[in-house]
């Protein structure tokens, strides 16, 4: 029996308030972030840096002087006029027709800006071209502020990696996690044999009898049922309580198709069950567990677990960290070169898996912690729900992180494994 230790308690929000503000949580991330970024650019920028001449240190962005080189740190903000718009989501709420969402909120006007405690500043030149830069990362800036009162940056730095446990040695050797998305059950697409060939896979009676009999653990990344179709009706219409009970008949439908299927593969092997942004459960991150009542077989058994969104553990001392997916999914609409993957490993990079939340990623706004900061890089880093499958493997100066992109089954009938003793990943198709 392999060691597993659950960490979604950071995720957790047994008592949701909502009377505080969500800026606050902008604002404990740079509290918190500040000493990893101001260590990186001493390192760059400081007296001992081969930076000439040396920029000096400003503590709060209202001491920038005019033209004195400087650096500082602070929190992007993408003042971007194509963002959402509250009025749109409040129309949703309501079951009412609303502009479709953007793929993207990029647009020629633009602009970057630096924000701490004090004030703010917007930041101007051709360096900024060179990174990707979305709302809530926080950077060190080094430059000087302009006759027109922009600082002009001239070099940009990140935070330091964070620390990271050893990889354990032989204790998950020659053993495998599954990871799965995006079976959206409900959709009008069908799965039809792959689904089954998958469950037989994971449940070890079928497939090449080694692979299959050596998963120990299977994720479900999200997005196992899909929402439906809500035909729009008036707020005021007699006809809503209708719609709205035909919608949530089907839904329990769904469940009980998703019941059957987790009860066969949690027969043989743990299974945990994360939420997307599909399925039942609060749409703003962290997504707390789905009900057990919508699952009233396979929560008979002690392998079936309802977890978090983020869901983080560690299985054979194998340090695990991983979303639904829409964590990417909205930093994606902040650039142009959207590739999941690169962006996956920038969430890395910047210390935050959902950097974006709470402005255009809707999120519970924490008061004085910031669950999404990376405390300790994890061996295993997966996100659901994309359009194809990638990995890579990122190293830090002692570190590295196994970085899984997890298709959508639906579209892809295919799945990703990762050795717990090697880090090795690959798909597995079933055609």
């Amino acid at each position: 029996m392999l060691t597993f230790v659950n960490h979604d308690d950071r995720f957790t929000t047994p008592e949701r308030t909502y009377t505080q503000q969500f800026a606050g949580l902008y604002f404990t991330r740079l509290a918190l972030m500040r000493k990893r970024v101001l260590s990186r650019a001493i390192e760059l920028w400081g007296p001992s840096s081969d930076v000439h001449p040396k920029p000096r240190q400003v503590d709060r962005l209202l001491d920038i002087e005019p033209n004195v080189f400087t650096f500082v740190v602070g929190t992007v903000y993408m003042d971007m006029p194509l963002k959402p718009n509250v009025l749109d989501e409040i129309t949703r709420e309501n079951w009412v027709v609303a502009p479709p969402p953007r793929t993207k909120y990029t647009s020629d006007k633009d602009e970057v800006v630096l924000e701490d405690e004090y004030g703010r500043v917007k930041l101007s030149g051709a360096k900024l071209e060179e990174h990707v830069l979305v709302t809530g990362i926080v950077i060190g800036a080094c430059g000087y502020e302009t006759q027109d009162g922009d600082f002009e940056v001239v070099d940009i730095c990140f935070p330091s990696f964070a620390p990271q446990a050893p990889l354990p040695t032989n204790e998950g050797d020659g053993k495998w996690i599954a990871f799965v998305s995006g079976l959206l059950m409900g959709d009008d697409a069908s799965l039809g044999i792959e689904l089954e060939l998958m469950i037989d896979f994971l449940s070890g009676e079928a497939g090449d009898g080694v692979e299959a009999s050596q998963i120990v653990r299977v994720v479900f990344a999200g997005n196992c049922m899909s929402r439906g179709k809500l035909q729009p009706v008036e707020v005021n219409s007699k006809d809503k309580a209708s719609a709205l009970l035909q919608y949530s008949l089907s839904q329990v439908e769904v469940a009980g198709q998703l019941d059957d299927i987790f009860t066969q593969v949690c027969s043989a092997v743990d299974v945990d069950v994360m939420p997307g942004d599909q399925d039942i459960t609060n749409y703003s991150i962290p997504q707390q567990p789905m009900q057990s009542a919508f699952f009233a077989k396979a929560r008979g058994f002690s392998s079936f677990h309802l977890v978090t969104n983020p869901h983080a553990f560690e299985l054979a001392g194998v340090s695990v960290l991983g979303t639904s997916g829409q964590n990417i999914d909205d930093i994606r609409r902040y650039v142009e070169d959207d590739d999941p993957l690169t962006l996956a490993e920038k969430t890395i990079r910047w210390g935050s898996i959902a950097p974006t939340a709470p402005d255009t990623l809707w999120s519970y706004p924490f008061k004085d912690r910031d669950p999404f900061i990376i405390d300790s890089v994890p061996h295993i880093y997966f996100v659901g729900n994309q359009p194809t499958f990638q990995t890579t493997l990122i190293e830090g100066p002692s570190s590295f992180c196994r970085v899984v992109m997890v298709p959508s089954f639906l579209e892809s009938k295919t799945i990703a494994l990762v050795n717990l003793g090697t880090l090795e990943c690959k798909q597995y198709k079933f055609r």
